[in-house]
């Protein structure tokens, strides 16, 4: 088993910008799918039109495309917050369940943006856009919807995969025993981190900061993200004293703090060394200061 932290070093600069930054991969790559699909069926519908002898101004299947993708784009963190929060809880057969049940809301808040959204444009254009009967029109959309529902948490169940694997999946090594009731003695000096069959050992004072990921707890660790599968409040319990929880989704270590700036909202600014800026909220202000005065 290897000693120190040589993960970081290792990984190609590509893979620990993607790692450090998961999340603005994602909507990037979403973006990017969701245009050249935009880009795709527009100009297909297009093509098929003029080559059956039609005519049809050239905006409007752009419309039609871009006021789907749209509302589908909006869709995604919802989607994924009801996931994170509640059926992935569910165990792998309620969760089907929920998932296929969670298609009629999806297509339904899917249709009436969309249409929304095309009524304005045409309105905007000087034209008048007629969605046509509601319950077949509605019945011809959701078959498309709920493909599409069941594809995108195929693509971001994957996304999440491959960035966990490459990442590696943390677990604490705790010098002492821990039960499955019980926290244990002393809180561990080091993880234990997973990455492709290899374990890795890294000193738990490395740790910078924590941000909560639906399940999982992301340790930042010099530029790279490894994600614990454990809850914000367990793992608060679990870990040293210098470690500080100043919100619902963040914990950081207090001898990483650079800076401590007032908000004109009441909160706090917390800047660490690596110029990472995190809000210290309300709720955890005087616990914080409390703690940091001690350390």
């Amino acid at each position: 088993m290897n000693q120190s932290h040589p993960l970081p070093h290792q990984q190609p600069l590509l893979i620990r910008h993607f790692l450090a930054h998961q999340w603005t991969w994602g909507a990037v790559l979403l973006a990017a799918w969701f245009g050249l699909n935009v880009l795709v069926l527009a100009t297909t519908t297009l093509m098929e039109v003029r080559r059956n002898g039609g005519t049809i101004p050239t905006w409007e299947p752009f419309c039609w495309e871009i006021s789907s993708c749209l509302v589908l784009l909006l869709l995604i963190p919802i989607g994924l917050w009801l996931n994170d929060r509640w059926i992935s809880r569910l165990g792998l057969k309620l969760g089907l369940l929920a998932h296929l049940l969670a298609t009629l809301p999806f297509s339904f808040v899917h249709v009436t943006g969309m249409v929304a959204i095309r009524q304005l444009w045409y309105r905007l254009m000087g034209a008048h856009y007629d969605f046509g009967d509601w319950p077949v029109e509605f019945f011809y959309e959701y078959r498309k919807d709920a493909q599409a529902y069941l594809t995108l948490a195929l693509v971001i169940a994957g996304y999440r995969f491959i960035a966990r694997r490459l990442q590696g999946e943390a677990s604490y090594l705790a010098d002492s025993a821990e039960s499955e009731t019980n926290e244990p003695a002393s809180p561990p000096e080091r993880l234990l981190i997973k990455k492709l069959g290899r374990e890795f050992l890294v000193q738990t004072a490395a740790i910078e900061w924590v941000e909560a990921s639906g399940n999982y707890a992301n340790l930042h660790i010099k530029g790279s993200v490894y994600p614990m599968r454990i809850t914000m409040d367990k793992l608060e319990k679990l870990l040293p004293p210098n470690f500080a929880r100043i919100h619902r989704s963040t914990i950081i270590n207090l001898e990483q703090v650079q800076e401590i700036t007032a908000l004109d909202t009441g909160d706090y600014e917390i800047r660490l060394r690596n110029d990472q800026k995190l809000t210290l909220s309300r709720r955890y202000r005087e616990r914080f200061k409390a703690m940091l005065s001690l350390s």
